[in-house]
């Protein structure tokens, strides 16, 4: 019963689905609502919905894994009553801990998406943490965390301030990927626009206020240099801590207020990147190969 009805919505998402365009596109948060909402109203007319009064079922399982050289604390949010579709993995900022996602690893699981939230390694390192979040892909990809392997194309790296630098370092070594997801990303090094220029895969940028918490939205620089970009969306009035939840006193103190309803907008558009990144990367991985001189190999 689920699965004809998670196959419908991917259809429906893919139907929607921007095409992959040179020239990159600024979407407000209310037009990507109304996609978001359409969708929504579909599921709920659906006979095989969920009552509206009853989340999808969720299970959390907090894990170690080895990785090289460490051993790596990760949160692990599946959904419970439908097959998988994709899996995210997210980051979390500076100074920051894997307990600041759980109210988005929970609304991705929710969505049928598994999120894989781990305790970065380093604060100051942020280059490791780029690599910790590869090598913790390639052990996803082969199977781990007790799920099977998955191929690349079905992994969604995304992170919040220094993890958006982070995952974007990673993805940059790693073509295939369905894409990044930059939650007002903030690079304190300078190499990230070198990273996003290289990118392989597609992404996609949600942005805060501008703030001395996110270097005055220098997640734009890292947007505009990004070679697939799909789109960048403004949280109007959201901080910088809005991207996390639950967040905390200190992150309020130091980067500005936070609000209930601007954390859930925030996490609402960061499931729907998610779900329009494998949404595309699933309709490529089922179109058939081009004919003989039909324009392959060109974009």
């Amino acid at each position: 019963m689920i699965a004809p009805l998670r196959d419908a919505v991917m259809r429906g998402l893919r139907a929607r689905v921007r095409p992959r365009v040179a020239a990159p596109q600024r979407r407000s948060v209310r037009a990507s609502h109304a996609v978001c909402g359409a969708v929504l109203a579909w599921l709920l007319a659906s006979p095989l919905a969920p009552a509206a009064d009853a989340a999808p079922p969720v299970t959390l399982e907090t894990a170690t894994i080895a990785l090289p050289g460490f051993d790596e604390t990760v949160d692990v949010h599946r959904p419970a009553a439908m097959a998988p579709i994709g899996i995210a993995i997210v980051a979390h900022g500076f100074g920051r801990s894997r307990h600041r996602h759980y109210d988005l690893g929970r609304a991705l699981a929710e969505a049928g998406v598994v999120a894989i939230v781990p305790d970065l390694p380093n604060v100051m390192d942020l280059w490791a943490n780029g690599d910790a979040v590869a090598a913790l892909v390639a052990r996803v990809e082969s199977g781990a965390l007790g799920l099977p392997p998955v191929p690349r194309s079905r992994i969604v790296l995304m992170g919040t301030s220094a993890g958006g630098l982070a995952t974007l370092l990673a993805a940059d070594r790693m073509p295939g990927l369905a894409g990044w997801v930059g939650l007002d990303p903030v690079d304190r090094t300078g190499t990230g626009a070198e990273a996003a220029a290289r990118l392989a895969v597609p992404a996609i940028v949600l942005l805060a206020d501008n703030a001395h918490c996110n270097l005055f939205g220098s997640g734009r620089a890292l947007a505009r240099a990004a070679a697939r970009l799909v789109r960048t969306t403004k949280i109007e009035g959201a901080s910088h801590c809005d991207f996390e939840s639950p967040t905390n006193n200190f992150c309020r103190v130091v980067c500005g207020t936070s609000a209930p309803d601007r954390e859930s907008l925030v996490r609402d558009e960061t499931v729907a990147a998610a779900l329009e990144l494998l949404a595309a990367s699933h309709g490529e991985d089922e179109a058939p190969p081009p004919a003989p001189g039909d324009g392959a190999g060109r974009d």
